[in-house]
């Protein structure tokens, strides 16, 4: 009795994946079936969206474009003033550089001529000196 259950059992759960597996194919195929004609209106519905509403669109696209084209143009413009002045603040700090080292070279030589005139002796003190 209990080989003739286990068959049994076995038969009904046979039975059970097949006739579910042909519900779930069923199923699925609608709802890919559904999938497909709700796509095909979604298309249509913006297709006809789009012709009928072609030149306000292309005149959006227009106006658009032509605001980007400024903002390009005004940038470019930035850039070109940003690089002016950034080579007018190089040859600046070039030349101010150059001034400071002349200042401090003529600053070194002004103390070496200072220092040689304090170092070197009065002749009166070198009489002295003698004495």
């Amino acid at each position: 009795m209990e080989e003739s259950r286990k068959k049994l059992i076995i038969r009904s759960a046979v039975i059970g994946g097949v006739v579910g597996s042909i519900v779930v194919a069923l199923r699925s195929k609608k709802n890919l079936s559904s999938c497909i004609n709700s796509c095909y209106e979604k298309t249509t519905d913006i297709l006809k969206f789009v012709n009928e509403n072609r030149s306000e669109i292309i005149d959006q696209l227009k106006t658009t474009s032509d605001k980007v084209t400024r903002a390009i143009d005004d940038t470019n413009n930035d850039l070109k003033a940003l690089s002016s002045n950034i080579k007018h603040l190089k040859d600046s700090s070039a030349q101010m550089i150059l001034t400071v080292q002349d200042t401090k070279d003529h600053l070194v030589t002004m103390y070496e001529t200072c220092k040689q005139k304090y170092e070197t002796p009065l002749p009166q003190q070198e009489e002295k000196k003698d004495e």
